[in-house]
């Protein structure tokens, strides 16, 4: 099992930093968020220098626009060019929005038969995530593919991986480790995101929600999964003094690691 640190945790700080305290904190390795930065030269060059700090195991594709990358085929296109520039072994992206008329990017996803083909992926998994509802209080349904049922059976027609986020599954009001279950039994599970959540909130600290996080792992552990686990919170879960950012990381990943049976260090 690989513990993983999201960038998208600490966006707002310099990329290098980033990956200096997911080091410091003990995470085997980052999960890249491809942001607005990315457009900008050079950008690319110095997340690459970045893996002499730490391996760059999986990225994620943008889920706000980049209006020099084009559509959200290209988006995803480019991210895939970029998963093999920094050697990962997982891209995830996020369904069309019907909220946000993702009309032309729902056509695209539905016209392919086998993703892992068409898409040229070769050894680089690319997972779909499941994605949560949205708003205080109409709460909808605004993403295709929100059904987690729906999900699998998409994923498994036209060879899709997995990446299951508990935060996002429990804003349906509903036990989160059925589901994760039901994903973990098709064989195409590579990702957890990880995260607490509560009524209205959601990718919170550990412990800081109501989600059965200790149970929920020890089903992980029992299971046998043996893919990465991917710290993602919020960046106001964290504190800002960097001592204190780095001492609650890594509690956080020593919660994790007691709780899917691995050594504590």
């Amino acid at each position: 099992m690989k513990y993983i640190f999201s960038t998208g945790c600490l966006y707002h700080l310099p990329i290098e930093e980033i990956f200096l305290l997911a080091r410091e904190g003990g995470f085997d390795g980052c999960e890249v968020v491809i942001d607005q930065r990315f457009m900008n030269d050079g950008y690319l060059d110095r997340v690459q220098a970045c893996r002499e700090i730490l391996p760059v195991h999986t990225i994620h594709a943008p889920f706000l626009k980049m209006k020099k990358w084009g559509t959200k085929v290209n988006e995803l296109k480019r991210t895939i060019d970029i998963a093999r520039v920094l050697e990962a072994s997982v891209v995830n992206f996020h369904p069309p929005a019907w909220l946000t008329m993702e009309i032309s990017f729902t056509r695209w996803l539905n016209s392919i038969r086998d993703f892992q083909k068409e898409l040229d992926c070769g050894d680089i998994a690319l997972t779909i995530e499941n994605m949560p509802r949205s708003g205080r209080r109409l709460m909808l349904a605004s993403y295709i593919l929100n059904d987690i049922n729906d999900l699998i059976v998409f994923g498994e027609e036209h060879n899709l991986y997995f990446t299951f986020d508990t935060t996002h599954l429990a804003s349906f009001g509903i036990d989160i480790i059925a589901p994760f279950i039901k994903v973990f039994k098709t064989g195409r599970l590579r990702n957890i995101h990880l995260s607490d959540s509560s009524d209205h909130e959601s990718h919170l600290f550990l412990g800081r929600g109501e989600l059965p996080v200790a149970r929920f792992l020890n089903t992980v552990r029992r299971l046998g999964y043996d893919g990465m686990i991917t710290f993602e919170v919020s960046p106001g879960e964290l504190p800002k003094t960097r001592g204190w950012l780095v001492k609650l990381i890594e509690y956080q990943l020593r919660l994790i690691r007691l709780h899917t049976g691995a050594a504590l260090v």
